[in-house]
């Protein structure tokens, strides 16, 4: 089973093409358990019988006031994991609700694997709150899987798993839509800029300001593309003063895939990161990354064959980066032709196939309770 019972964001369309993937091998018996408060839920409903649906909430506030349904929660999962001889369960991202059923998991005889995206919260990240109880979930994991070694550093040094427990995967790409040809044939560089997500510090849109006041002095044309929800007006009469397209507002996956179409490169001016959803929609869409060297950015982005890494976290460094791709059309039309040729290595199969086999392996030497049935037949 593979689980995931938040409301919207990445982990909506993650989740989404792993049902996809996964119900596509058929040596792996898949079911889908999400909320039917999510923002995708309608397009969940094509996963027929594979998908299992459990009213969570609406609202941040109604993660309270909505616990009287945990109980109930609880009793229908025990139900569905015996009745579909379910072996383990992967939470995509844990959820508020997670640790009141990772019991209920193991008493149904199947394996619970958390996949954490972040060993701490981000700064200014509204939702950080929630850590200390999602940080249950990962203390009583059978095994715990991370998307970066970034992440599993962090986990590893700060003491909360084990390193027999932890596995280290990849963030595969995520198709808002079919990757558009861009503007591989035309003599003009690329110029279009995109900046896509929530607008929080940490996320570096001063920075990139910054780097394009640098950009602007020597003359390199830019244009700029900002998209996501979060407060803005700090730096809007800059984005204002560049000519900038903004949105700020939350995105709909059609909404993304319409921006994702319209820019040459997606600049990450993070200032601190685990790893990018926005890169991999970035990479779905074909379209190279501009970022800096935090985290597991530097894991995603391979400097000169599928984006440019800035050499330092600066103004100075980004806008470095920035000037490589803008002033060279043949660098940039090889790093999208590499992003093509790559493809299968961030691939939503390999990611279903590799949580599976991690799974089969654990079975195997003896992680977990007696289990019956098999994940993954030979």
């Amino acid at each position: 089973m593979f689980q995931y019972w938040g409301r919207r964001g990445a982990v909506q369309q993650l989740t989404l093409e792993v049902a996809r993937a996964a119900l596509a091998e058929p040596e792996i018996a898949t079911t889908i358990s999400v909320s039917r408060q999510s923002e995708l839920f309608d397009t969940f409903k094509e996963l027929g019988s594979s998908l299992v649906a459990f009213h969570t909430f609406s609202s941040n506030l109604g993660a309270l006031s909505s616990s009287w349904r945990i109980p109930a929660t609880r009793r229908r999962l025990y139900d569905e994991l015996a009745e579909r001889r379910i072996e383990a369960v992967i939470d995509l991202l844990p959820h508020v609700w997670s640790p009141f059923v990772t019991a209920v998991i193991k008493r149904a005889g199947a394996l619970y694997v958390p996949i954490v995206h972040d060993a701490n919260a981000h700064p200014g990240d509204r939702t950080g709150w929630v850590n200390w109880l999602i940080r249950r979930s990962t203390a009583d994991a059978d095994l715990v899987i991370t998307l970066s070694e970034a992440v599993a550093k962090e986990l590893l040094s700060a003491g909360r798993v084990k390193p027999p427990k932890l596995r280290t995967l990849f963030l595969p790409d995520l198709s808002y839509g079919p990757a558009r040809p861009g503007r591989d044939s035309e003599v003009a560089p690329p110029k279009r800029l995109l900046f896509l997500g929530r607008l929080m510090k940490y996320k570096g849109l001063s920075l990139l300001l910054d780097a394009l006041e640098i950009l602007r002095d020597q003359n390199v044309e830019v244009s700029l593309g900002v998209f996501g929800e979060g407060n803005i007006d700090e730096e809007l009469p800059r984005l204002n003063l560049f000519g900038a397209e903004v949105v700020n507002r939350w995105l709909t996956s059609e909404e993304i895939a319409d921006v994702l179409g319209r820019f040459d490169a997606v600049v990450l001016p993070y200032l601190e990161a685990s790893q990018s959803g926005v890169a991999a929609a970035a990479f779905g869409a074909g379209l190279p990354i501009i970022a800096t060297p935090v985290g597991g950015l530097t894991e995603q982005v391979t400097d000169g064959h599928n984006g440019v890494l800035a050499q330092s976290c600066s103004a100075a460094g980004l806008a470095d980066a920035m000037r490589r791709l803008l002033l060279d059309r043949e660098f940039y039309c090889r790093l999208r032709s590499n992003i093509t040729a790559d493809r299968e290595d961030r691939s939503m199969r390999r990611f279903v196939r590799s949580c599976a086999e991690i799974v089969s392996s654990a079975k195997q030497n003896g992680v977990g309770r007696k289990r019956s049935g098999h994940l993954l037949e030979q």
